[in-house]
């Protein structure tokens, strides 16, 4: 998905908030009238004059298609317009726009398809949430098959703007114009995968309306973590810069810990510490280069590794199993109260024990990084999309939850949540998500904020993947930071 605007919030809201910002609105016509110039004018810029058929539907959606309909009548514009459904169940906002229309509607089945240049879908909008019927499915089909671009208002028809589920059918549209804020839908799977590129109107909402929405849901991009990125100084040395400690895998699950520890050097960490049991420290002896190994034989010498002052952050999870031992050494290590990031197994071997998570983590600077099944192995009873589930774990938690996905959320106790739009497919290979705890550890001991060293490393991941595209293994992720960070500090300066 392109993003063709600059758009000052990059908001992203549910259905219900969405209608709760044009109730705010003491003419819900006039914000009607504006959505479907504003509509009309993007039209006019990114096509030229040409055979259009609008399809109108009978809300709020088609309302906004009729008054398109007008304004590109207004400039000439040789244009069709058909109604799907009932026309005398047309009322409201909707049938003060029908009104207005100075052309005669048309069925469906009376247009020359093949004269048609660009279709616009003004058939559902926000509302829908049950599977469309078989005509409305027909048609969309016929359209989505026909050569022409589809432009969609506010979401491309048949996607639930809450979930991003198809009901039934949508088409692919080149186009999406939507109004004050972005939708739900438009940014989670697979609704996000049925358009190009999207535009974002103010419509006359007043800045204050958006910006005291709670949740406060918003796009994750450079713009709200680039300036806190912790350059390195001309004088800074390995300390300053930042002492990572990653708690290493047993002896066979290593990998997972070196794949993590290099992430987190790359990243940024001055100097990255291995902290082992005593049975795998050749392998990390061995195959280690520029992080450094401490091994421990009993829980007394693994508290002595982590109670070093200059501990900045800490990373445990990657190989970890998840047993007794387990629970025992993150206990220990979140009493040191350094930035910590629990992935993998530190977060399952709480299955059945979420009381106790909770215990331990309360008033600590806690970052976990759950995939789905992995969250709702310790808290099954969430419900809804991957926002919802993200929102309400921060809140219940009380700390940052990073829920990975093909739409990752980071989600702030404080009912605040950064959303990373879908894109980095190839990702999806195994050790990905080491190599992301450790760039999250590495970015935390340059002593970035939690929350936005989470969005930061998040962000900075999905671009290392998406610029390595297909062929990419983990390994791969680690050694390519730097061309990221090159690209980031060219913006920056």
């Amino acid at each position: 998905m392109k993003i063709i605007n600059k758009f000052n919030t990059f908001l992203v809201v549910n259905k219900s908030i969405s209608y709760a910002i044009e109730k705010s609105s003491s003419n819900s016509f006039k914000l009607m009238q504006k959505a479907g110039e504003n509509a009309a004018k993007q039209i006019i810029q990114n096509y030229k004059k040409q055979k259009t058929l609008i399809i109108c539907g009978i809300g709020g959606n088609g309302g906004d298609g009729f008054i398109v309909a007008q304004n590109l009548l207004n400039k000439n514009w040789d244009i069709d317009v058909v109604i799907l459904g009932n026309k005398n169940k047309i009322k409201g906002d909707a049938l003060k726009a029908f009104k207005k229309l100075k052309i005669q509607t048309k069925d469906f089945d009376d247009i020359d398809l093949s004269k048609v240049d660009l279709f616009v879908d003004a058939i559902f909008g926000l509302g829908l949430s049950r599977d469309i019927n078989n005509k409305t499915k027909k048609i969309l089909k016929i359209i989505d098959k026909h050569n022409s671009p589809i432009v969609a208002l506010d979401i491309p028809s048949g996607v639930d703007s809450n979930t991003g589920k198809i009901c039934g059918y949508a088409p692919y549209c080149e186009l999406v114009i939507t109004f004050s804020s972005f939708k739900y839908g438009h940014i989670l799977t697979p609704g996000s995968e049925k358009f190009s590129k999207i535009k974002v109107e103010n419509i006359g909402i007043e800045k204050s309306i958006l910006s005291n929405i709670s949740p406060k849901i918003e796009i994750n991009n450079p713009n709200h973590w680039l300036t806190s990125i912790n350059w390195p100084k001309i004088d800074d040395h390995k300390y300053s810069r930042g002492y990572s400690l990653i708690i290493g895998g047993p002896k066979n699950m290593t990998g997972a810990t070196r794949l993590a520890a290099s992430a987190a050097q790359r990243a940024g960490s001055g100097i990255v510490y291995v902290a082992t049991e005593k049975e795998a420290e050749q392998i990390y002896y061995i195959t280690l280069i520029s992080q450094i190994v401490k091994s421990y034989r009993n829980i007394k010498e693994y508290n002595n590794i982590i109670s070093d002052k200059r501990i900045n952050s800490v990373l445990i999870g990657p190989g970890l199993g998840a047993n007794k031992s387990a629970i025992s050494k993150i206990r220990y290590l979140l009493k040191i109260n350094k930035s910590t990031v629990l992935d993998a197994g530190a977060i399952s071997c709480f299955k059945g024990k979420l009381e106790l998570l909770k215990k331990l983590i309360l008033g600590k600077k806690v970052i976990i990084t759950p995939h789905e099944g992995e969250l709702n192995s310790i808290m099954p009873s969430l419900k809804g999309n991957c926002i919802d589930k993200a929102l309400k774990a921060a809140s219940e938690l009380k700390c940052i939850v990073i829920l990975k996905g093909a739409t990752t959320v980071i989600a702030s106790p404080d009912n605040k949540a950064l959303v990373n739009q879908a894109g980095a497919k190839w990702l999806s290979t195994a050790g990905s998500g080491d190599v992301l705890a450790g760039i999250i550890c590495g970015l935390l001991s340059n002593k970035m904020e939690c929350f936005l060293a989470s969005a930061f490393g998040v962000w900075l991941h999905s671009e290392v993947g998406k610029y390595l595209g297909p062929g990419l293994v983990a390994e791969d992720i680690p050694e390519n930071i730097k061309i990221i960070y090159k690209k980031l500090l060219k913006s920056y300066n």
